[in-house]
């Protein structure tokens, strides 16, 4: 079981070649009105952008801060947060009878939290509420405790609601009574809890993310807009929310007549909306700052993670795996080698374990293509780069610059972030090529766990 790592300094990383150069003006040129979205979409989505960020937007920011500084207190002086991670390290192995992988024994120990503990402090509240009446200090404590030191509750949670969307049969538990019991826990039961609505990582991610890559196809494609635009996030918001809510995918599925996923989707969505629906009956107050405030603000975060997963492009050439996926080696924010990105598109539900190995193992590829590459940094780091339009700030972080010198760097940052548009979302998917080995080699995995 791992645990947040601070950043250390990148080997690779090279000192400019040369001065600072001026970034004022793109070298990209405009955008034509012919490839932007219809402007009645984009006035709704940044009306509707404004309308979620403004009111939740300062108790995203507030949580997030307290969380930081938790952390940060906490390896000053107890570091419980490390202790844990050592007890799942020692007492993990132990349940690896209970999974799918070996390594995976830490698992039941995060079944226990996330679904059985903290599910049940839920409850408790429930009930103090109902009998003392609403308390808003506790309701802020209960949403800090619920996030976690550095959002680590909320990343373990999205993380393994990711990996279990992935797994065979969308189960990590091995076949057996177990698997029949708790085959898809986290996804419909834990995640309820923290923002994910079931459906949104079995169904949708699975069956149009994955199979589009960010393209005109996919849902929630950033490709559309110029990524180095706060607007263009800000625009990005409300279309996130709709995938995550299953509003967009359902239509998409709809569209597409895949009309078994839109039953899966429609009782996945019901499911959710049934439970909402009976916390409402006790305490709408409750229900609201419980369940709907954790809905809201895990999806603002997350909104900012997938933009960034996915903010550059390759102008030469849109289905450059390499570059439409953004990889950060020894990542801060997520666990389990999230953000190998890359590899994820590339062998969608690969076992985390091997991440690291087929990274390694396109090595040459990413070189060549300059791949979009960061080394031990925050994705919230980078993300407020894109949108301050910091292009410098970016080319020193940028992993492998090779003989590239820091004006040649920024120019690349500047065209990848600003390569967008509707004729560039035609094209941004990855090559079938690519789709054709990575479907070739997860087959054989496929095998090997079956």
């Amino acid at each position: 079981m791992c645990t947040r790592k601070t950043r250390s300094k990148s080997p690779s990383r090279a000192k400019s070649k040369s001065k600072a150069v001026s970034t004022s003006k793109a070298s990209t040129p405009p955008m034509p009105e012919s490839d932007k979205l219809h402007p009645a979409y984009e006035l709704l989505t940044l009306v509707s952008g404004i309308l979620i960020l403004v009111p939740f937007g300062p108790f995203v920011a507030w949580q997030v801060f307290w969380c930081t500084v938790w952390e940060f207190v906490d390896k000053k002086t107890l570091n419980l947060i490390g202790l844990c991670a050592k007890i799942s390290d020692v007492v993990g192995p132990k349940f690896k009878g209970l999974v799918r992988h070996p390594k995976d024994g830490f698992v039941i120990i995060l079944l226990v939290y996330l679904g059985v503990f903290m599910p049940a402090l839920f409850f408790y509240e429930l009930k103090l509420s109902l009998t003392a009446g609403f308390n808003y200090k506790r309701c802020l404590a209960f949403n800090l405790f619920r996030i976690g030191p550095m959002y680590a509750n909320f990343m373990w949670v999205y993380v393994m609601c990711h990996k279990e969307g992935h797994a065979i049969n969308g189960s990590l538990l091995r076949r057996g009574i177990m698997d029949s019991l708790f085959g898809s826990m986290f996804n419909h039961w834990v995640g309820m809890f923290h923002g994910v609505i079931p459906g949104v990582f079995t169904i949708s991610h699975i069956h149009n993310h994955h199979k589009y890559d960010n393209d005109e196809n996919d849902v929630y494609s950033t490709a559309y807009r110029p990524r180095d635009e706060f607007t263009s996030w800000l625009r990005y918001v409300p279309e996130w929310m709709a995938y995550a809510t299953n509003a967009s995918s359902l239509v998409f599925f709809i569209r597409q007549k895949e009309w078994n996923r839109v039953v899966g989707t429609v009782l996945s969505t019901a499911y959710y909306c049934g439970f909402v629906a009976l916390i409402w009956h006790f305490s709408p107050m409750f229900c609201f700052w419980y369940l709907v405030y954790p809905l809201i603000e895990g999806n603002i975060l997350l909104s900012v993670v997938n933009y960034t997963w996915h903010a550059f492009i390759d102008p030469e050439d849109p289905s450059n795996d390499y570059v439409n996926s953004t990889t950060v080696v020894d990542g801060m924010n997520f666990c389990l080698k999230e953000e190998y990105h890359v590899v994820h598109h590339q062998y969608a539900g690969v076992h985390w374990s091997k991440h690291r190995a087929l990274y390694e193992k396109h090595l040459p590829e990413y070189k060549k293509a300059k791949a979009s590459i960061f080394y031990g940094e925050n994705l919230f780091v980078i993300f407020g780069s894109i949108v301050a339009k910091d292009y410098e700030k970016l080319a020193e972080l940028y992993y492998e610059p090779g003989d590239m010198t820091k004006a040649e760097l920024v120019e690349m940052m500047k065209s990848r972030l600003r390569c967008a548009g509707v004729s560039v979302a035609k094209r941004v998917g990855r090559s079938a090529k690519s789709k054709a080995a990575g479907e070739k080699f997860m087959s054989k995995e496929i095998k090997k766990a079956m």
